[in-house]
């Protein structure tokens, strides 16, 4: 049983701590905040120890009470959060952005690997069972040649407090590195491999982003966070060279055929996505293996966002080279 610390008891940790608690594999060990109100929020739900204070203080006194570290804190503390569960020989499971820029997160990946420890960026929408299935189709080569992908995402206003720091672009990155890199992340999974153009524009609460790849297929997709309170919408087409896959949340609702007239019910994709993300990280820890998504992979995320915030400032698309990559 693999023992887990979680830091960051505020937007995000109660899904993360559900998907712990329903695992066979692994257990919520501390649930770690500054706050002392937040980690009690999450101790309390899930009969586990609170923590208040930061990880690193928390692993040198219990270290031996840990095996593996979740980070949910704000992005731009990832790293320094990282850094600690390296330097303690602890694996670990960052919150997507790995971190601020895509210096740092390389930093982090040569810590990674010269300290033993596995590391995994959690970029969710690859476990959504909506979107896996979408990858299935082009691996079975019913889609054949992948050609054209748009994604729309709409996100409501949020009206929780612990979530204050997403408007603050000095601690969340902006929308290129907090939001849209999720998109990103899904064009470089679908399509396997990376852009040489991408253009962006933004407004307040908006970005809009246009990847061009060396096949010839092309990824638009706009991510919105200025919705008022409510549901938001998700939506992903891809089009390719025999065939087109279509996900679309309709609310979460899903249709099941069994015989006889449909049947219509609720399924919640994040927190299934969340769900086969943890049981990932388990299964590369007890399988002493890398990984998906790996560090590499959220750096190459991070790179195109950066290239995506370079384009929103200059109004121009900007040529990734090859090379630019292969340090990923």
């Amino acid at each position: 049983m693999i023992r887990l610390a979680l830091i960051g008891c505020g937007r995000n940790a109660s899904v993360l701590a559900e998907a712990i608690g329903a695992s066979e594999n692994c257990e919520l060990a501390f649930a770690i905040d500054i706050h002392e109100q937040a980690a009690l929020n999450i101790a309390t739900a899930t009969h586990t120890e609170p923590y208040v204070g930061d990880l690193a203080q928390l692993l040198q006194d219990r270290s031996h009470d840990i095996d593996a570290v979740v980070i949910n804190t704000p992005n731009d503390q990832h790293a320094q959060d990282a850094n600690a569960a390296m330097s303690a020989g602890k694996h670990l499971l960052v919150e997507k952005p790995l971190a601020l820029t895509s210096e740092t997160a390389g930093r982090l990946n040569e810590q990674a690997r010269s300290s033993n420890t596995l590391l995994m960026v959690a970029h969710t929408f690859r476990f959504m069972p909506a979107v896996r299935q979408v990858r299935r189709a082009l691996d079975a080569g019913e889609l054949g040649r992948p050609g054209m992908l748009r994604i729309h995402r709409w996100l409501s206003i949020s009206t929780d407090s612990s979530s204050e720091w997403e408007n603050d672009t000095q601690q969340s990155g902006g929308l290129a590195i907090h939001e849209s890199i999720h998109e990103i992340d899904q064009a470089l999974w679908l399509f396997r491999e990376h852009p040489n153009q991408v253009h962006a524009v933004a407004a307040p609460h908006h970005i809009q982003v246009h990847l061009g790849f060396p096949s010839g297929a092309m990824a638009i997709f706009d991510v919105m966070t200025g919705l008022p309170s409510g549901e938001g919408y998700y939506a992903l087409t891809l089009i390719g060279s025999l065939g087109s896959a279509y996900a679309d949340d309709h609310h979460n609702m899903q249709l099941v055929y069994r015989g006889g007239r449909p049947e219509a019910f609720a399924a919640n994709q994040h927190a299934l996505g969340v769900n086969a993300q943890i049981e990932e990280f388990i299964a590369a820890i007890t399988q002493q293996r890398q990984p998906s998504p790996s560090a590499p992979d959220a750096i190459a995320a991070i790179h195109i966002a950066e290239a995506a915030n370079q384009s929103v400032l200059t109004g121009e698309s900007v040529r990734i080279p090859a090379d630019d990559h292969a340090h990923e």
